[in-house]
């Protein structure tokens, strides 16, 4: 008997399992939104920083400073605010030296404090550089999602999977999905299903495989991916509480997100074909809702032929090469403008890494563009506008989330709250010997904790990074390994918490397939992919710290 099939009279496991889901829920529901919770976070740092300032709260330590160089003004073309840029010189290693200085609270609430608070307000939105990125990618993904790109492009590799592939296809395609950010939960998870039902296998299987890779693998890709791009920015700017002259590349981590999506897609799959498809056993049509007419098939795709959808597919290939051979043509040849005007280098600071969120807007938009041509989608430049617009009308709620985030971001630099904690909390690791990888696996776990109410990935990081990059710098940590860290704890929770946004989306979709599915159905399907998630992904976070292999284009590990 399996947990679908079995009766829910509430006094077996899976009775048991739906009260302690019901108190999830409930408890679930009492946190606030985001934009609230941060809004609340400002607030108590306001108050708090006022108290620590009151006790004289302060630490003394060591830094290495660069010497001190020219500021130059900028204009900002036609806007009223003032800009400002470091000058391009570097100082020489001997240059650096090392100094003692003294930190203390600066209260908000002071004079300083309540006017830094009202005239850095639209400063500090303003240079929140993830709200330009994440802006800035979704014009080519918008495009490419809106055309239907995204849809057909998974309905194919799909459809020519055979039997004992589908499964390890459905995880892969879900863990890579991340690249068109959302799109993953909204048409692979219903194909998944679809098409475990089309072969005869459990739909639910289907559904659960595809909803294990796209959240549960949401964190790393085989590419670079508008999240990338938003979670590099975060830890820059939780780098330079302390360090304000250093940052990491957007490609700090993508060696270990090749390694970890190779690895989460065997993984997942193993999960399903040897746990969870065997405990739901053979599908009962006679369970599905009576007279169900619900499509198998994403809206998206509906009134395709498959003319239209090959046609679209051949134009998008076309225009996606010839745009990557315009940035080739821009990178390759010996004085490329993408190339670093003063070492030739392609890798590291040079402009074709400066550059990579636009390359791949433009990437995403020439293949939407295409498709939306050959199939007959997107025809006019009015069309076109309208997919960008709407793809950004989507995301009003995370920007007016990225205003509130960024003063608090600012505000906790001003206070020299984490400048202060971090030594404080150096100084008592190091007292105590513990070592960076049990620290690192307590980082994990608190953000494993934290995730259970606060699934989302950015504010969640926004909140943390300011205390964990700090704290490992001090450590001798690098960044881009606590970051690394970081996408090992935070997706594997989403698969299990119904705090999650899409999480009733899912339950939605198991009904197609079963009436009587509800939250604790998906629960129960999903808890095999979590445990093997907590497990598999540290061990393999470890080991690759312990061997030291680069997390990524130079970034050491």
């Amino acid at each position: 008997m399996t947990a679908v099939n079995a009766p829910q009279d509430g006094g077996g496991r899976s009775g048991v399992l739906q009260r302690i889901l019901d108190v999830v829920e409930r408890v679930g529901n009492e946190v606030p939104h985001p934009a609230i919770l941060f809004l609340g976070l400002c607030a108590g740092l306001i108050v708090l920083s006022q108290v620590l300032a009151w006790v004289g709260w302060s630490a003394t330590y060591e830094v290495v400073k660069p010497p001190a160089q020219m500021v130059q003004e900028i204009g900002l073309g036609g806007s009223m605010l003032p800009g400002a840029s470091l000058a391009q010189q570097q100082g020489s290693a001997g240059s650096y030296v090392v100094v003692i200085e003294t930190a203390e609270v600066e209260s908000l609430l002071s004079v300083d404090g309540i006017r830094f608070l009202f005239t850095s307000f639209v400063r500090n939105f303003m240079g929140f550089t993830a709200m330009g990125i994440i802006l800035i990618v979704m014009v080519g993904v918008g495009v490419a999602e809106m055309s239907g790109l995204i849809s057909s492009l998974i309905r194919k590799l799909v459809a020519v999977s055979t039997v004992g592939t589908l499964t390890y296809i459905i995880v892969f395609l879900g863990v890579i999905s991340s690249v068109a950010s959302d799109a993953g939960y909204l048409v692979l998870i219903p194909l998944g299903a679809a098409a475990f039902k089309s072969v005869g296998r459990h739909p639910l299987a289907g559904m659960a495989a595809a909803f294990a890779g796209v959240a549960g693998g949401f964190g790393v890709n085989l590419v670079i991916t508008p999240k990338d791009a938003v979670l590099t920015e975060i830890t820059n700017k939780a780098i330079q509480l302390v360090q304000p002259d250093r940052s990491i590349d957007i490609t700090a981590n993508l060696y270990f997100g090749i390694g970890s999506t190779i690895v989460l897609t065997v993984l997942l799959a193993l999960v399903s074909r040897r746990l969870v498809e065997p405990r739901l056993g053979p599908y009962d049509p006679a369970f599905a809702p009576s007279g169900d007419e619900l499509r198998d098939q994403p809206d998206t795709l509906e009134g395709f032929t498959p003319e239209r959808d090959s046609r679209g597919l051949r134009w998008a290939g076309l225009a996606f090469l010839a745009a990557l051979a315009g940035v080739m043509a821009l990178t390759l040849p010996s004085g490329a403008p993408l190339r670093d005007a003063v070492t030739g280098s392609v890798i590291g600071r040079s402009p074709f890494m400066d550059s990579l969120v636009v390359i791949i807007a433009l990437l995403f938009l020439a293949a939407g563009l295409g498709y939306g041509r050959g199939a007959g989608t997107l025809t006019t430049g009015t069309e076109v506008i309208g997919a960008i617009t709407k793809s950004w009308a989507g995301m009003a709620g995370l920007l007016f989330l990225f205003l509130l985030v960024a003063q608090f971001i600012a505000y906790f630099d001003y206070s020299n709250i984490p400048k202060i904690a971090t030594v404080k909390l150096g100084d008592l690791i190091e007292r105590f010997s513990i070592g960076s990888i049990w620290m690192l696996l307590l980082a994990m776990l608190v953000t494993l904790v934290i995730g259970i109410i606060m699934p989302q990935a950015i504010p969640k990081w926004a909140l943390l990074a300011p205390i964990f990059v700090p704290l490992f710098l001090r450590l001798g940590v690098e960044p881009q390994t606590v970051m690394a860290a970081y996408r090992v704890a935070d997706s594997p929770i989403n698969i299990v918490t119904p705090i999650m946004a899409y999480f009733p989306l899912i339950v939605v979709f198991a009904l197609r397939y079963d009436k009587r599915a509800g939250i604790g159905t998906v629960v129960a399907l999903m808890l095999p992919y979590f445990v093997a998630l907590t497990i598999v992904w540290p061990l393999l976070f470890v080991a690759w710290y312990l061997l030291g292999i680069p997390l990524g284009p130079g970034a050491p590990v």
